[in-house]
């Protein structure tokens, strides 16, 4: 039995001030690192939702002082971090999540289905990702790419036990139905952390929550600010597909195959 402690940290983010935001993660790190393997932060939370041009200039690549910030962080915890930011590349900009632990950057993953006037801002991504760590398959989405299930498919035909889910949605209702979706159809774990508060006259709505392979909802959170500690019990991925198999049984299949990018890194194109 592989058991994974994991904290869904459920944050204000106040956007466009990362200092602040960088400040607020590292004391949720400080106090939950060490007892958790996880600690997961909503969409964008270290930026923000930004303007065009504000995000060009706050934006940085993956070689940059955020990231460099994280890996520091996730050292000194012993732990591994989940969170968004908008990263440069070139004169591109994308909304990005990664997956950093004590050894370094693990994963990044830009998002590939944008929101109603977000491509104003950032560029779609063209990939999907997973990662090994330890002996256990770790992938990554953002927010509205889980509104489509080809997405987490993707991601899950990699051998993806373990799906985090940066957020940062308004209606609660429509992402609740479809992480449950998500994580029943592939019969993986599927972990979704949103943000709250307000933005431009948006409230967004929280309720963060944690998703078995059966589809069943194991640990949920409020509207409010909170950090919301979940154990997972990784051997019900396993136990959940000894009857039935959907990535094997299934007789519609992508014509796009992963491959192994790096060590411990697969992909899959689109």
């Amino acid at each position: 039995m592989k058991m994974v402690r994991i904290a869904l940290a459920q944050l204000i983010c106040e956007d466009g001030k990362v200092e602040h935001n960088l400040a607020c993660l590292d004391q949720v790190v400080n106090n939950y690192g060490h007892s958790h393997d996880f600690i997961i932060f909503p969409e964008t939370f270290i930026t923000g939702f930004l303007s065009p041009e504000v995000a060009r200039t706050l934006a940085e690549p993956l070689n940059g002082p955020i990231i460099k910030h994280l890996e520091r962080q996730a050292k000194e915890a012993n732990t591994s971090i989940v969170v968004g930011f908008y990263e440069k590349e070139g004169e591109n900009t994308y909304n990005t999540t990664v997956l950093v632990g004590p050894t370094g950057l693990l994963l990044s993953y830009r998002k590939t289905h944008l929101w109603v006037g977000e491509s104003e801002v950032v560029h779609a991504g063209n990939c999907f990702r997973s990662c090994s760590w330890e002996d256990t398959k770790i992938g990554l989405l953002i927010c509205y790419d889980i509104e489509f299930p080809e997405t987490a498919r993707a991601v899950a035909s990699m051998g993806t036990e373990l799906l985090f889910v940066t957020d940062g949605n308004w209606d609660g209702p429509v992402h609740r139905v479809a992480i449950q979706a998500r994580a029943q159809e592939n019969q993986m774990f599927v972990a979704l952390v949103n943000r709250i508060g307000q933005l431009d006259g948006t409230t967004f709505c929280g309720e963060s929550v944690v998703v078995d392979p059966y589809g069943r909802i194991i640990a949920e959170a409020g509207r409010e600010e909170e950090v919301l500690s979940v154990s997972l019990d990784l051997s019900l991925v396993q136990e959940s597909r000894q009857q039935y198999h959907y990535l094997r049984a299934r007789r519609v299949h992508s014509n796009a195959p992963s491959k192994e990018i790096g060590k411990g890194i697969w992909e899959v194109r689109i």
